[in-house]
């Protein structure tokens, strides 16, 4: 019984072909099945589109709060930044703080506390009492100039508050006091109470661990809600998702999207009601339903109206086409009663096979006036053959089927054969031996024009040769179709020669471009690019001498310290090999960082940094000396002396420019920055510091970066009046010295002032305090020294 079920479903879905009934019934279940699928793809589509829109949407909101949120908090961050530099530089501390509380009404209090707790200025709304803040664990922080120390959130009864700390710079940029305010988070209470999300959702902010800070429902935002226990997800696990769907915090399943502020570890989420956004939807498949119910009806109908009406009629038209044999046109027969469209094609085809008795006859009178034709047409096509014949450039011809028709003896000759008539225009590459120029790769059949042209396009190439069995010939080939008088395409005809000088005479102008830019690359290791980019010059061939133009940048100087003696140890060579794996290992950390070397003056760098000057100097200088430690370890292994260097770097206005004669020009940069670059270099050596900046370098560099740097003098320049100040950058300092030297800067700063400031036995007294816990600190060494002999001086 099985077996019979699986043979006629087998039979019907494989039916004969003259079963007319099972191929309609079959194409008629086939497009309901296509179109029921398309209704369920529809609404699939309709479903993930509501989604996206609701997912949308949420983004939209959580991103305008945040925005919001975040401006709210600059704000406040903004208006005590500028207080702190206002109370460094002005002695009535009370009435900018003051000030500083009418013009926020959020503050609630604002104290200034000098750095050994004492309260130097404090104001507080009306009605509030004076807080003691000084044990606040905000102060105990070390903060940088405008850096801005958030705390935890805390509340009076249900109302939040956060404070806030900036530190208040002397001139020196040394702490002397913390600005301390309390602010009331009232304000984000209104602003996510007045944030639209559809018809009931709403906005909330928490903080990482899911303490609300402001909620429409104030009872929710006291410190004893926890959001993570109500709906089961931390605001960090809500950001990171797309879409969320969960029990909101009032109850009722929601969408919800969450976005961390940028100024604040706080997280906006908002929530709206899953069926607020899915609701049109669920109307959308209740159509479906209905639609696909229509679609069954009607495939119903169809199928048997086509039983009716089309399969019957047509299987009787059938058997009278049967009958039609040659000669024997009295025996068709085929006789339908209806009036419609099949009627009217059997009586139509009753009287054609009459009329075809009558053509046959006509014919035979035809095809005698052929052959009178066909040997005019002859004569013709020879002429037009001796006129092709004569044409100076190969022409092969292909009929409409794609078979070559016709090669003249310029074509046979390029081409090494004739006509091939077995062949196929696929593979006419390789019968014909055409390859893509200077390749063994056949040419791709797609791309010839002859087979372009049976697709009735007008090409042309010249990347095509061919292989005669003596040489390889390259070709240029057009490509051109030819057409009937109803625009169908007949011919396909390829016109073609020989390019060889031509192929020459472009071969060696490319290898004369490619020897111009090979000496171009060489001048460049003479004469950087860059240099010339400063220059406003667009090649080495437009430099003149005296050249010159003044830029803002940074200059960087690198030097082997105690080169001298350590040439003395070696021969010339292997001197040479010395400076070359040092320089070698030097350049690519400043082209790294937007620099370039300008000159190498034995085993001193001098190098340029245009750009963003100050950083990227800097930052390449750490990268020169990072380098140079995994040197020296190589240097270690081999039994080699490891290497020191001393880099100083400045900041400021220099002339470029070329110098020189007739024969000989170089180019150069000149100017204080230079030369003030060129000592701080040389100052590396008797301070034992690596890395030295001027002030001017240090005021240039955006602090946003974590340098590690501490001023240790100030020198004089020659010939100048004013005073430079000398920092030195100890980032790529082995890791136990950076960070003995982060704990002691704040003594050795103090220890500097003091020296500064001729007070010699506090002077020394920070200096040791440094090197009892740093010994290796060699410029607290130097100053300590120095400080002692002023003493015993005086």
């Amino acid at each position: 019984m099985n077996k019979a079920f699986w043979q006629k479903l087998w039979h019907w879905l494989h039916p004969r072909r003259d079963s007319l009934r099972r191929q309609i019934t079959q194409q008629m279940l086939l497009l309901s099945g296509i179109g029921g699928l398309g209704l369920v793809m529809a609404m699939s589509f309709a479903l993930l589109t509501r989604i996206e829109q609701a997912q949308r949407s949420l983004e939209r909101v959580s991103n305008e709060a945040a925005l919001s949120f975040d401006l709210f908090v600059l704000e406040i961050q903004s208006d005590i930044r500028a207080t702190s530099a206002s109370l460094a530089t002005t002695p009535n501390a009370s009435e900018i703080l003051r000030g500083l509380l009418a013009r926020n009404r959020s503050l609630l209090d604002v104290q200034l506390i000098a750095i050994d707790g004492t309260v130097l200025a404090q104001r507080n709304r009306v009605g509030r009492p004076q807080p003691d803040q000084r044990d606040h664990p905000l102060l105990d922080l070390e903060l940088s100039r405008d850096q801005v120390a958030i705390g935890d959130v805390g509340f009076d009864g249900q109302f939040p508050y956060l404070d806030l700390a900036v530190p208040v710079m002397n001139e020196l940029e040394l702490p002397v006091a913390t600005l301390l305010v309390r602010v009331a988070l009232d304000d984000l209470w209104n602003q996510t109470i007045n944030i639209r999300v559809g018809q009931r959702g709403y906005v909330y902010i928490t903080d990482a661990q899911g303490q609300i800070i402001a909620f429409r429902n104030t009872r929710l935002q006291g410190p004893g809600f926890d959001l993570v226990a109500q709906i089961g997800r931390s605001p960090p696990d809500i950001a990171q998702a797309d879409v969320n769907f969960y029990r909101g915090i009032e109850g009722g399943w929601m969408l919800a999207a969450g976005r961390s502020l940028r100024t604040v570890d706080w997280y906006v989420i908002v929530e709206q009601p899953a069926t607020e956004l899915l609701w049109p939807v669920l109307v959308g498949a209740l159509v479906w339903l209905g639609a696909i119910a229509f679609v069954g009806i009607l495939v119903y109908n169809v199928l048997r109206f086509t039983q009716g009406r089309i399969v019957m009629p047509l299987t009787r038209l059938t058997e009278g086409v049967s009958n039609l044999k040659p000669g024997q046109w009295h025996l068709v027969s085929v006789i339908l009663t209806t009036d419609d469209e099949l009627g009217a094609l059997a009586r139509a085809f009753q009287a054609m096979a009459t009329q075809l008795q009558s053509s046959f006859t006509a014919l035979a009178d035809n095809n005698a006036k052929m052959q009178v034709l066909n040997e005019a047409l002859s004569h013709s096509e020879e002429q037009l053959r001796q006129f092709l014949e004569a044409i100076p450039v190969g022409l092969f011809v292909l009929d409409a089927t794609g078979t070559p028709y016709y090669a003249n003896e310029r074509a046979q000759s390029l081409l090494g054969r004739g006509v091939v008539p077995s062949t196929t225009v696929a593979k006419l590459p390789e019968v014909y031996h055409a390859y893509v120029i200077g390749t063994d790769q056949l040419y791709p059949v797609e791309q010839q024009p002859i087979f372009r042209a049976l697709r009735g396009e007008v090409s042309q190439i010249d990347d095509l040769e061919v292989d005669d069995g003596q040489r390889r010939i390259p070709l240029e080939v057009w490509g051109t179709p030819i057409f009937n008088a109803k625009g169908e395409i007949l011919y396909a005809i390829a016109a073609f020669q020989d390019i060889s000088e031509r192929h020459r005479v472009e071969q060696e102008r490319r290898q004369i471009t490619r020897q111009l830019a090979q000496l171009n690359q060489a001048y460049e290791r003479f004469v950087p690019e860059e240099f010339l980019q400063l220059l406003g010059k667009a090649s080495i061939i437009d430099v003149q001498v005296g050249d010159a133009v003044e830029r803002e940048m940074s200059v960087l100087f690198a030097d082997i310290c105690h080169f001298t003696s350590l040439a003395e140890q070696l021969t010339p060579e292997e001197t040479f090999e010395l400076i070359n794996g040092f320089l070698s290992r030097m350049e690519p950390p400043i082209t790294r960082h937007r620099g370039f070397v300008d000159k190498y003056i034995g085993d001193e760098i001098m190098a340029l940094f245009p750009q963003a000057g100050a950083d990227d100097a800097v930052q390449g200088a750490i990268a020169m000396l990072r380098q140079l430690a995994r040197y020296n370890r190589t240097r270690k292994q081999e039994g080699q002396a490891e290497i020191e260097i001393g880099i100083g770097i400045n900041t400021g206005s220099v002339v470029l420019g070329t110098v020189g004669g007739r024969q000989r020009m170089d180019s150069t940069v000149m100017g204080d920055t230079v030369n003030l670059a060129s000592r701080l270099e040389r100052l590396t050596r008797t301070y034992g510091a690596p890395l030295l900046i001027s002030h001017h370098t240090f005021l240039q560099l955006n602090h946003q970066h974590p340098y590690h740097i501490r001023l240790i003098d100030y020198v004089q320049v020659k010939g100048k009046l004013t005073h430079v100040a000398v920092f030195e950058v100890f980032d790529a300092d082995p890791t136990p010295l950076r960070m003995l030297k982060l704990a002691t800067r704040p003594q050795f700063e103090q220890g500097l002032v003091f020296y500064q400031l001729r007070e010699w036995q506090a002077a020394v007294t920070q200096f040791q305090h440094c090197l009892s816990q740093n010994s290796q600190d060699q410029v607290a060494a130097i100053y300590l020294e120095r400080a002692k002999q002023r003493l015993l001086s005086e």
